[in-house]
């Protein structure tokens, strides 16, 4: 009878060990798809604040004082904005990346466990360690998401000086 070489409740510990980071990113991933809605709500709703004005110019040729710093705050917000969604969506995307190969180191750990192969031994670890890798690359892009998330409230609070 051919017996397996490890035994297989470790097996399957080891292949559930990488459904840590797979938990631990989902819950990221659940905050930064909430803020990624937010930013583009607001983006549809400048921008219809926008247009508005724009009708405004059609049928008039000119905005009074307080609507044309309004009108510029928005052009202005609305860049910020797009920027701050590009972040938050590399974030996403990274984050993403990270469950894919979290999910593909589980399935190599138990590919181990029925191939010989010296050359698998170490790919779950190397892939395991691009896992990581790209959870990092999405903590970073949304740690440059909240860093750039103050200039949209400086831009709010100089238009209204």
């Amino acid at each position: 009878m051919n017996e397996l070489p490890i035994d297989p409740i470790q097996a399957i510990q080891s292949m559930l060990a990488p459904a840590l980071g797979i938990s631990a990113v989902g819950l990221l991933l659940l905050g930064l798809n909430n803020r990624y809605s937010i930013i583009i709500n607001r983006l549809r709703l400048l921008n219809e604040e926008r247009r508005k004005y724009i009708r405004f110019l059609q049928d008039h040729d000119h905005l009074e004082y307080a609507d044309n710093i309004r009108f510029m705050s928005i052009s202005n917000q609305s860049g910020e904005l797009l920027m701050r969604s590009r972040l938050v969506r590399n974030a996403i995307l990274s984050m993403q990346t990270a469950i894919a190969l979290f999910v593909l180191t589980s399935v190599f750990i138990g590919a181990n466990l029925f191939v010989a192969a010296s050359a698998m031994k170490a790919a779950p670890l190397w892939i395991f360690v691009c896992a990581m890798v790209s959870v990092l690359a999405g903590i970073l892009f949304a740690g440059r998401e909240v860093h750039r998330s103050f200039r949209i409230v400086l831009l709010e609070a100089k238009a209204d000086d």
